[in-house]
């Protein structure tokens, strides 16, 4: 075997080290959202950045720390509104046409009677009434911004007990996570394509 034949080999399996290396960091790399809800998390000990509506009775924030009652942190708001729905809401700054992952983490008690629903820009993804007791649910729904400024609520009814929400996102990809796709792919067409040659 000559000594070009051996360099060019020598050169494609670097070149395919380099494009798994880089298919690994895209891989292996966390998947990170920019959150555009403020105080998602009820971090602040407080509904600041939310507004609360509706019948506000025996709703707030905790903050006991990690625990069954906490989904994220070490607070999550908490709503028992008897009789009628209470809840919270947030107004978003959104691109229209652009795609959002609305997430949220909700605990029902099994209360009732109860109701839960959660909307964002007029649009119900979640109504539910008399939900058994369960743990947190994470919920996720892929959502299309129709207006600039979109608003995200969340209703509650509990006469006997509390529901818990904690977690509450509104996320796009970050550009990092594409922009490093973008690279593996453009390395991986130049590799196959220097092999073929």
């Amino acid at each position: 075997m000559n000594m070009k034949m051996m360099s060019e080999r020598r050169a494609g399996k670097l070149g395919m080290a380099a494009i798994a290396a880089a298919f690994a960091v895209v891989l292996c790399a966390p998947a990170q959202a920019l959150n555009l809800v403020t105080n998602g998390s009820f971090e602040t000990g407080s509904f600041s950045g939310w507004t609360q509506v509706g019948n506000t009775g025996f709703s707030g924030v905790q903050c006991p720390g990690p625990g069954p009652t906490v989904a994220d942190g070490n607070c999550s708001a908490f709503f028992g509104p008897v009789g009628s729905t209470g809840g919270i809401s947030q107004t978003l700054s959104l691109v229209v046409g652009n795609h959002y992952l609305l997430t949220f983490a909700w605990r029902p008690d099994g209360g009732t009677p109860s109701s839960f629903s959660a909307s964002i820009g007029g649009a119900t993804v979640v109504n539910v009434s008399n939900p058994p007791a369960s743990g947190f649910q994470t919920v996720s729904f892929g959502i299309v911004a129709t207006a600039a400024n979109e608003s995200l609520t969340f209703l509650f009814r509990d006469d006997p007990g509390f529901m818990f929400l904690d977690a509450v996102s509104v996320g796009v990809p970050e550009p990092a996570s594409t922009g490093l796709l973008g690279i593996a792919l453009v390395a991986m067409f130049a590799g196959l394509r220097r092999k073929f040659r």
